[in-house]
């Protein structure tokens, strides 16, 4: 009796699951309303749809953990606070990872699609772990099955060609997001470009940018969308070219710290972040008479 009860919640709650990711298999406006699919996941190992909406929830819903990290008031930078964040972060990151694999490989041995935007969201888990190889590889494989709309899997294709170093062809693919992306998903995109085009050395265009888009409505809201994709250390640095565009020196000096206390960096740009942050500190009082 145990069995078939478990199996009926598990048909039950793989149908909620279907109709929360909606008919293309795209996550649902109302899947937020569901609060369990982290168990339902855990108790239905098999359930594709469940799996799929889980591993969405909890890769979406670790953006919330940012708001944890008050760069502004703290007294030094929280060296310890960011990385509890970072293993907290990671392992529901890597969970989510495991559970879009298995719904891939068990839609598969159905002979199935797996649900749309299943691999988008792998090669966004990817991306936020900054498994840069595994990331591009992930993203072929979204544009080669239509996961996702193709300038979609180009803006995030930025980011992934920007963490291996390959500034130009970020630069190319961030371009392409925010000409192809329709005008109401274009802020994103925007925000993206500009951390590439202050990578590519035109940081003062990132500035005005990045002032631009603090005006727009509902920019708060799409910058921490945008945020929830990049790994610690690009969150840092991000968070602090941001924060300086919009005068908030507290917040940027000590996200600057931070970033340049992370191990992940690499020379260019710490070259790069010691810059910004010497601009935020005080000139030297002349002497003499």
């Amino acid at each position: 009796m145990a069995g078939a009860r478990g199996w009926r919640q598990c048909n039950e709650a793989e149908r909620r699951a279907r109709a929360a990711l909606g008919d293309d298999g795209a996550r649902g406006g109302n899947a937020t309303l569901e609060q369990r699919w982290v168990e339902h996941a855990r108790r239905c190992p098999h359930a594709v749809d469940v799996l799929v909406i889980a591993a969405q929830s909890e890769i979406l819903d670790t953006a919330a953990l940012f708001g944890d990290l008050d760069m502004s008031d703290a007294d030094e930078v929280p060296t310890l606070s960011i990385q509890r964040f970072v293993d907290e972060r990671e392992a529901r990151i890597e969970q989510a990872l495991a559970w879009l694999d298995t719904a891939i490989d068990e839609a598969e041995r159905r002979g199935e699609r797996p649900p749309r935007e299943t691999r988008y969201y792998r090669a966004y888990a990817l991306t936020t772990l900054g498994r840069v190889p595994e990331a591009r590889q992930a993203l072929r494989e979204v544009i080669e099955h239509g996961d996702v709309q193709r300038w979609r899997a180009e803006r995030m294709s930025a980011l992934v060609e920007l963490f291996a170093g390959n500034v130009k062809e970020a630069l190319r693919r961030a371009e392409r997001g925010v000409v192809d992306a329709p005008p109401e998903d274009r802020l994103i995109s925007r925000f993206i470009r500009a951390l590439v085009l202050d990578r590519a050395g035109a940081s003062s265009v990132a500035m005005t940018e990045l002032r631009a888009l603090s005006a727009v409505s509902g920019a708060r809201l799409t910058r921490r969308a945008m945020e929830s994709v990049l790994p610690i250390h690009e969150w840092l640095f991000f968070r602090a070219l941001a924060d300086q565009a919009d005068g908030l020196r507290s917040s940027a000096l000590r996200s600057w710290q931070a970033y340049l206390e992370r191990p992940e960096p690499e020379q260019p740009e710490r070259v790069l972040a010691q810059r910004h942050l010497d601009e935020l500190m005080p000139s030297p009082t002349p002497t003499g008479p």
